[in-house]
């Protein structure tokens, strides 16, 4: 019986996602950033040295929205079980179309900007055993330690997450630059087909769990 819950197409997809969200975010929204929580935490620390009190605002709000949207995110995965991630691809999809019904060619509003940032909150939860599953840095490490110890299939794997944002940030600035606001379509859309690949899983997991308690 398959084990992952979340097949590797999704993970792919998941990729792409945070691909294009980036390059949406660096177009539109350059100083206030919804996925790089470090960026922002830093850009706090600069503020207050500058004693910039009023700029740190803002930050402090994408900040506590990210966290917030990740802290209810993992409440609720763990009690989705096998559905977790599709409830947290639905959910993310909800949260970005918030933020496509909100969002302006000339730039992203705070609203907008907030709505992202909880979106990619949540999803950073979709698996209960990797946290922050968008996360580049942590993949390039897990990717080294991978090429390291001669484990090629998770060198693949982190290969392949690598590229897929890389298409994602593509497919997404490419987009924006004739649809505009209605790129971020392209990333609900992404998130409802990684729901229906990991709905489609899990019912072959009951499936086989069914067939497996049929036979015993």
């Amino acid at each position: 019986m398959p084990r992952k819950l979340i097949p590797l197409q999704a993970f792919a997809l998941l990729f792409m996602v945070a691909g294009a969200t980036d390059a949406l975010i660096y177009r539109h929204s350059r100083d206030l950033l919804a996925v790089y929580m470090t960026g922002n935490t830093s850009h706090v620390g600069q503020h207050l040295a500058l004693g910039d009190g009023a700029g740190t605002l803002p930050l402090l709000g994408v900040i506590a929205t990210f966290f917030f949207a990740t802290t209810a995110g993992a409440w609720l995965g763990d009690r989705a079980g096998l559905w977790r991630a599709t409830l947290i691809m639905l959910l993310t999809a909800t949260l970005v179309t918030a933020a496509w019904a909100l969002a302006e060619t000339r730039g992203y509003s705070y609203r907008t900007v907030l709505c992202i940032a909880a979106g990619m909150g949540m999803l950073n939860q979709v698996s209960a055993r990797e946290s922050g599953v968008t996360f580049l840095t942590g993949m390039l490490v897990r990717t080294g330690r991978a090429v390291a110890s001669g484990h090629f299939r998770e060198v693949f794997t982190g290969l392949m997450r690598w590229m897929a944002m890389i298409a994602g940030a593509a497919i997404a600035t490419v987009l924006d630059e004739r649809y505009g606001e209605h790129s971020l379509l392209f990333i609900i859309g992404a998130l409802i087909a990684g729901a229906m690949m990991t709905t489609g899983y899990v019912m072959a997991i009951r499936a086989d769990t069914a067939k497996a308690e049929a036979g015993r």
